[in-house]
């Protein structure tokens, strides 16, 4: 009998179970009919079982109508490149205004699994992606930098529009393997200032949104560009869109090089290494994404191989799902496991791909991760 994970729609004290649940093992947890005597039975489930057979009719339509967060995401991805591709859109901002509505409200409805988009959904243009990715960790960590709400909406709009001045030389960069041209390199150095001019013509006025396109390289020790601000001349807006977009670089693999895990990423960020940030901002940043960000594949401590599902009440501390046994065996559906478990706590970082211990999302976070 087929087998799936349980949607909370299911889990009610006082209420029987509508089917038999499972561990990832096989092992029968609690029979059909068996009523849920409080919320620890209900997180134990939520956390270890599968149930069998298929969802019960009324959760099972209300699931199909329901759009993912990660459906969210990727739709979000679909229209920025039919917008950038227009060669005359109707009404850039309003277009892009709906762009940015898809992208916060993936992130309203579960921040873990917009934010694990970033690490495991790595198909379409590498430009395109980038954006919406950068426009994500923005989205998320926008609130604990006491960003206000018109400066939060501002910098997700700048970051799915702050390399429009380059959108097709970005993609040659991407797949470069070898330094740049001397072309190449004052079309980057020019593309904040190309971007803006590019957004005013398609009817761009917000002041904010442009100044964080503009000075979204300028870094706090005055050494980027295009005016070479520095310390406060920066605003905050523009520093947080700068430590995203050089987070989601990193962790994004390139035709020249792997992907950068993404804790040694955060690490890079916080020792202002290969590139100078505000301490502060970036010390917030990582704490809000945490040490081990959703999606992240890691090792426990008792051998399993396991994917960050949600950032726990501390960085070092996340929810997992073990994708195999103790001893290497792929295990056919997620275990999830309790981070502050000292068997199942995180021991070092891997990477997936590296093992080919690749992992879909739906199997990860259910309906939430469905495209």
């Amino acid at each position: 009998m087929p087998r799936r994970l349980i949607h909370p729609s299911e889990l009610q004290v006082g209420q029987p179970l509508p089917c038999d649940a499972y561990d990832g093992k096989g092992t029968l947890l609690l029979r059909e009919g068996h009523v849920i005597t409080s919320g620890g039975q209900i997180e134990k489930l939520m956390r270890q079982a599968l149930m069998a057979d298929t969802l019960p009719d009324d959760a099972a339509k209300e699931a199909a109508a329901r759009p993912s967060p990660l459906s969210f995401v990727l739709s979000a991805r679909q229209r920025l490149q039919a917008l950038f591709i227009a060669p005359s859109p109707s009404d850039f901002p309003a277009e892009l205004s709906r762009v940015v509505g898809m992208v916060r409200r993936a992130c309203r409805m579960n921040a873990d699994v917009a934010l694990a988009s970033i690490l495991m959904c790595r198909d379409g243009p590498y430009t395109i992606r980038h954006a919406v990715n950068v426009a994500i960790a923005c989205q998320v960590t926008g609130p604990a930098v006491k960003l206000a709400p018109a400066e939060l909406a501002a910098t997700v709009a700048a970051a799915l529009t702050m390399n429009i001045g380059m959108f097709e030389l970005q993609q040659e960069l991407h797949a470069l393997d070898g330094p740049l041209t001397d072309a190449q390199q004052a079309a980057v150095r020019g593309h904040c200032e190309r971007s803006v001019a590019m957004l005013r013509g398609r009817g761009v006025t917000d002041a904010l949104w442009l100044e964080i396109v503009q000075d979204h390289h300028e870094r706090p020790d005055g050494s980027g560009y295009p005016a070479g601000k520095a310390g406060d001349a920066i605003g905050l807006p523009a520093q947080l869109l700068s430590l995203a977009d050089v987070y989601c670089a990193r962790v994004s693999c390139r035709d020249s090089r792997p992907a950068m895990l993404p804790n040694v990423a955060l690490r890079w960020l916080f020792l202002n290494e290969g590139v100078a940030v505000n301490e502060h901002l970036a010390a917030l940043f990582i704490r809000t994404l945490g040490v081990y960000p959703p999606g992240t594949g890691v090792r426990l401590r008792n051998g399993s191989i396991a994917v960050v599902t949600q950032r726990g009440a501390t960085g070092h501390m996340p929810k997992v799902a073990s994708i195999t046994t103790h001893d290497g065996l792929r295990i056919g559906m997620p275990i999830r496991r309790r981070g502050d478990e000292s068997a199942h706590a995180v021991s070092e970082v891997v990477d997936l791909d590296d093992l080919q211990l690749a992992v879909g999302m739906e199997a990860l976070w259910g309906a939430d991760g469905a495209a």
